[in-house]
């Protein structure tokens, strides 16, 4: 059995519909019964009169009083599971459709343009760029080993 917890209305000893006049009745009442002044070496009593205070600072605030209400209901309402999910897809198509996972086709989608782009860079860095020169160099040799013309016959 689940235990409810302790509630300002509990600590004041008044219902949950009470006006604000009954209250500050309820509040000046065990303010007088447990203040430390009238039980004088009762640490217990330094104690109740903190927790009646901030019942009464809570419960004589409208807006407060509001949320306090919308946290007990919060408390009282019970556990409820989320929705099981299928063991199994409909289709392929409900498992791959890509406005049910996006995020999976963005992982993808950056995970190939990591690697070609690493791909690309490691090409450029193993390849030597004298293929470019070493083409010009080529010409350069073929002129080198035709026959050389004499060029004072002219």
């Amino acid at each position: 059995m689940v235990e409810s917890t302790p509630t300002y209305y509990d600590v004041l000893q008044v219902e949950r519909d009470a006006s604000p006049q009954r209250v500050r009745t309820a509040y000046r009442r065990l303010a007088q019964r447990y203040h430390p002044d009238k039980m004088p070496g009762n640490a217990n009593a330094v104690r109740a009169m903190t927790a009646i205070n901030a019942a009464y600072e809570v419960l004589s605030d409208g807006d407060r009083r509001a949320e306090h209400d919308l946290w007990i209901r919060r408390a009282e309402r019970p556990y409820q599971r989320p929705p099981a999910m299928p063991s199994m897809p409909a289709s392929l198509w409900s498992f791959v459709h890509p406005a049910t996972h996006w995020h999976w086709y963005l992982l993808c989608c950056t995970v190939v343009f990591a690697a070609g782009t690493i791909a690309t860079a490691l090409y450029l860095t193993a390849m030597p760029a004298t293929l470019i020169v070493s083409g010009t160099a080529a010409s350069e040799t073929c002129k080198l080993q035709a026959p050389a013309r004499d060029c004072s016959r002219r």
